[in-house]
């Protein structure tokens, strides 16, 4: 989106119209009777928890997923009234939390259990929880040979109910084999508790990998993340409908021609072979922009892409812009997306540094403003002043 004037320094658009479109697709993917929750931690993956949230809750999200209780927090007092699932172990302490804000949480542990079920009858309910089983993952959850017997120690706590039960895929981008095992091993369990008389209302262990290409694993709820936010697991099919919803943005706040046999930033680590035109934008690993980019990453300026010469600093970045005819103070620079008909993806830049696309974009920080825009226009801002309607959108002429 051309034109959003941010004081000089870096932000980040989210295209919310993408984002309801990226759900239905998943939502026609999966089946109308296939419940959804959004996986919205690390602050819904660099995106933008709250306002993500409140869109996925107007498209008719069922739930959403965090990592904490401060995240869980951070929606219900941003206004998010849909059942929040926290996915990771919790302490104790927090129990008294968890059970007056009706989060759901992930329980893996008798002794956890107990207490919470102590806590909640305590407080005059019953607590809601998702078992976790380790299928395969080897992080947390309770094996899936010993689920059985969990489960039915879990029913009899009088201060718990029994809402879902999960597994995790380890590498369904990678080795079909073993996730097919995974598969089998929660499915046979489910199996078991079925017979001995147990309800779970809820199961489920797609993520974004696992709707894209493991029909067999929908089960009645899904838990996509990746896929929402327009980005893709390695390897798996990528159909029709779903797109990026991030771009992220910065400008031009310094121009200097320079001799042939200069050194340029830190470390001396580039030196000009040649006269050239050295531009410095406002992005730097202090806003989540990698310095591992250094001297080797680029950006898109006026629709070519430029080159990242020298170390990338916390707050600035210097680019060649030596092929560029008539580069101005406050030219637009993408980092992430596209303009004209070039394209920067999360995926190019974790190729460039050896990590995955969704931790280049949940590492862009929070002094980065996210600005969320619909129908090409921005409606809100998320910066360090906290959510503001937009109130800027001037064309930098």
């Amino acid at each position: 989106m051309k034109g959003v004037n941010h004081n000089g320094r870096a932000w980040v658009e989210i295209d919310l119209d993408r984002l309801s479109r990226n759900y239905r697709t998943v939502k026609d993917l999966v089946g109308r009777d296939c419940k959804i929750l959004v996986a919205v931690k690390a602050d819904a993956y660099g995106h933008g928890a709250v306002e993500i949230s409140k869109t996925l809750q107007e498209d008719g999200v069922d739930m959403l997923g965090v990592a904490s209780v401060d995240e869980a927090l951070e929606l219900t007092r941003g206004g998010i009234h849909c059942p929040i699932v926290i996915l990771s172990p919790t302490v104790v302490d927090l129990a008294p939390v968890i059970v007056e804000n009706d989060f759901r949480i992930n329980v893996s542990n008798m002794a956890y259990a107990q207490h919470l079920s102590r806590t909640a009858l305590a407080m005059g309910t019953r607590a809601r929880v998702h078992v976790e089983i380790d299928t395969g993952m080897g992080r947390t959850g309770v094996l899936w040979r010993e689920g059985l017997e969990f489960i039915n120690a879990i029913a009899e706590l009088e201060g718990i109910a029994l809402e879902g039960i999960f597994t995790h895929f380890a590498v369904a981008d990678e080795d079909r084999q073993y996730t097919e095992e995974q598969v089998e091993k929660f499915s046979h369990l489910l199996e078991r508790i079925e017979k001995h008389g147990i309800r779970i209302p809820l199961t489920h262990c797609a993520n974004s990998a696992g709707i894209l290409d493991y029909p067999s694993s929908y089960l009645n709820m899904v838990r996509p993340g990746l896929v929402i936010y327009g980005l893709f697991p390695s390897s798996t099919p990528r159909p029709r409908g779903i797109s990026p919803i991030m771009s992220f943005r910065t400008r031009i706040v310094h121009i200097q021609n320079v001799p042939r046999g200069t050194s340029i930033s830190y470390g001396r680590t580039f030196l000009t072979e040649r006269d050239s035109t050295i531009a410095t934008i406002s992005v730097g690993y202090g806003d989540g922009y990698s310095r591992r980019l250094s001297n080797q990453g680029e950006v898109i300026v006026r629709g070519k892409r430029a080159r990242i010469v020298g170390t990338v600093c916390m707050d600035l970045t210097m680019v060649d812009c030596t092929h560029f005819d008539g580069v101005r103070l406050g030219d637009e620079v993408t980092l992430i997306g596209r303009d004209g008909t070039e394209e920067i993806t999360p995926d190019e830049i974790a190729g460039l540094i050896g990590t995955i696309s969704y931790e280049v974009t949940s590492s862009i920080g929070p002094r980065v403003p996210r600005v969320f825009v619909r129908n090409g226009a921005p409606q809100r801002v998320k910066s360090l002043l906290g959510n503001e309607d937009c109130v800027f959108s001037t064309r930098h002429d």
